[in-house]
């Protein structure tokens, strides 16, 4: 029979009991107290409880844990309780109180909490002091709680967290058998369950999917909230996001206002009531042991006060993709399951118009926020429109498609093949290197419809409306000769002299400054100056300024050894370009794979690195020195 109706029966007995019912209590005042471990890991947490009943007709108050260095509180709970009994119509109050506090440590060690104290009529009584162990994480050995010593009769009759320890009419009836706490019948999750709770009522719990994985690849955080219905701690609210300032974090819930049910767990060997917080998808940016730092917020309403819950700071080991088969233009972070379309239209147009170029990544991980195009003479590629539309996909995986809208001006006729856009990636399931590609084709392009034998427009009027020219002056002056005067002799022969003088000295100028101007424009002089500034950009230590520095100096210096201009181009093209002018295949890879190194490594998602920007200069000097130079020229041109 429950507690409600043994109290209910009693109350309608106006609370009278048989004197053979209860036996009396000898004791006036008792004080206990205990933790539920004696050893636990740094993370982890210890409660400490103190329970205390007097017969005195005083209520404990004013409970305290005592000393506890070495500790934190995180939350603190009291029960009050009265009882009345009257026995052979003599009255007896008995007040009990149980009082719990749940700690953290903050350092390894064995340290004594306690011993707890409570008033009772003025006189502090306290428990016994309770020594505690801390160890590092997962040495604490796995071995049940103790449990805390009990009280007698009738407070001792339920353990902690099995309804009321204070049942006055447990005595009254044969039922001593029945346990404290009933596991109820209900279907519990095994991945959720837990070899103890982090809190007393409630506590969040964070976890990862996955501990070791590469640049770019999804990693899903997910936070859960614990309740024990046994003892609700109250709504939550203030809540502070975990952060992760080494990744990008996208959601992977459609609402992050609500709480998601998601079953129930045992919880040291009891069932709670598991929720969902919230999961996200996490892309690291670089290598190296990251770490995801804990979210929190604060339980308790109206009736209780709030206190905070915080979950575990999580990390994850990141490595760079394998060196081995990685094709060239791979962009570390570039991870996931992809694929790419696009669409052209129109495909004829007129010299000057535009077409509208669509490319579309469809997959499973963090899409591009770039796409490398064809680049051609005649052809401008105009910044894209992006749109994308991200979100949850096939469980806990994050995608979607992400659309790239372009329009492309193409200024000269003929047929022109844009060729095809590929995207190269790390596909994390086959743990291989894949190519996503998409054809753009041919477009053909229609001269300009003007007539070239048309006559040409009328010129327009210029300034009209001015008066016309005088062509004949009105009033003749006074005829005088020039002869007459002296400075005109002076004039006759001094000019020619004079202009003799000034045209040679001209000339002088011109020739010296074209001479100048020459050595100064130069592709040998452009070449050495952009070497100069390469070697000093690497030895200052910015790597972006460095490898700027270094993708100036390759360019100058290829067009001075070979006259082959290798910005705005394509790959194919520059190579035969470069082999037209006499440079050997290897040459000509190693030329424009360091060129392509140095943009990728330019726009490199953890930055720019100096030291690689040395390592590539190395090597364009080592090809560059393969080329034979020009008749005249410097071995460093």
């Amino acid at each position: 029979m429950s507690a409600p109706v043994r109290i209910a029966l009693a109350s309608a007995a106006s609370l009278v009991t048989l004197s053979l019912a209860l036996p009396a209590r000898a004791q006036a005042t008792t004080v206990r107290s205990g933790v539920d471990a004696e050893t636990i890991e740094i993370d982890g947490t210890v409660t400490l409880t103190l329970q205390a009943q007097s017969s005195t007709g005083n209520a404990p108050e004013d409970p305290s844990p005592g000393p506890h260095a070495g500790f934190t509180v995180l939350d603190f709970t009291q029960a009050p309780t009265q009882m009345l009994t009257i026995i052979n119509g003599r009255r007896s109050d008995q007040h009990g109180l149980v009082a719990t506090w749940v700690l953290r440590p903050s350092k390894l060690g064995t340290f004594t909490l306690g011993p707890p104290t409570v008033t009772i009529g003025g006189v502090k009584h306290g428990g016994r002091p309770a020594r505690v162990t801390v160890v590092p994480h997962g040495k604490a050995p796995r071995a049940p709680a103790r449990g805390l010593p009990q009280l007698p009769p009738p407070f001792g009759r339920a353990p902690l967290g099995g309804g009321s320890p204070f049942d006055p009419f447990k005595a009254l009836f044969d039922d001593d058998d029945v346990p404290a706490y009933r596991q109820p019948d209900v279907e519990t999750d095994p991945s959720l369950a837990l070899d103890a709770p982090r809190g007393h009522g409630a506590f969040l719990h964070a976890t990862l999917d996955r501990k070791r994985v590469v640049v770019g690849e999804q990693v899903t955080h997910t936070v859960y909230l614990y309740t024990d219905p046994q003892a609700p701690a109250g709504s939550p609210h203030d809540v502070h996001e975990a952060t992760a300032k080494d990744f990008v974090k996208r959601s992977l819930e459609a609402d992050d206002t609500h709480l998601t049910g998601v079953g129930n767990a045992l919880v040291g060997g009891r069932v709670w009531t598991v929720q969902r917080v919230r999961r996200n998808a996490l892309f690291p940016l670089k290598a190296g042991r990251l770490s995801v730092e804990p979210m929190s917020l604060a339980v308790g309403g109206r009736r209780m006060p709030s206190s905070k819950r915080e979950s575990e700071m999580l990390e994850v080991d990141v490595t760079e993709p394998p060196v081995t088969g990685r094709p060239p233009g791979y962009v570390i972070g570039d991870v996931g399951s992809f694929a790419l379309d696009a669409t052209v239209d129109p495909r004829e147009i007129e010299e000057g118009g535009a077409i509208g170029v669509t490319l579309e990544v469809r997959g499973l991980g963090n899409p591009p926020h770039k796409l490398d195009v064809p680049v051609m003479p005649g052809v401008e590629w105009l910044e894209p429109q992006i749109r994308e539309k991200l979100g949850a996909a096939q469980g806990d995986r994050f995608g979607g498609t992400r659309t790239f809208a372009y329009v492309v001006r193409m200024q000269r006729p003929g047929t022109i093949d844009l060729g095809a856009v590929t995207f190269p990636h790390f596909d994390p399931q086959t743990r291989m290197y894949a190519m996503a590609r998409a054809s753009i084709g041919k477009i053909v392009v229609r001269p300009s419809g003007r007539d070239a034998g048309a006559e040409p427009e009328p010129a327009t009027e210029v300034l009209a409306g001015l008066p016309e020219p005088r062509r004949i002056l009105e009033g003749a002056r006074e005829r005088s000769f020039v002869a007459d005067r002296g400075v005109f002799w002076a004039g006759l022969f001094g000019a020619p002299l004079a202009a003799f003088g000034v045209i040679g000295a001209s000339g002088a100028l011109r020739r010296a400054a074209a001479k100048r101007k020459d050595k100064a424009t130069s592709p040998e002089t452009d070449a050495k100056a952009r070497m100069r500034e390469a070697q000093k950009a690497c030895d200052e230590g910015d790597g972006a300024a460095a490898l700027g520095a270094v993708t100036r100096a390759l360019e100058a210096s290829v067009l001075a050894r070979t006259g082959v201009n290798l910005r705005g181009g394509s790959a194919e093209a520059m190579g035969a370009e470069l082999r037209d002018a006499g440079v050997d295949d290897a040459t000509v890879t190693e030329l424009l794979e360091v060129r392509r190194a140095c943009e990728d490594a330019r726009y490199a998602p953890d930055g720019a690195d100096v030291k690689a920007a040395r390592a590539l200069f190395e090597r364009f000097r080592a090809a560059l020195a393969k080329i034979p130079a020009r008749r005249g020229q410097d071995a460093d041109a």
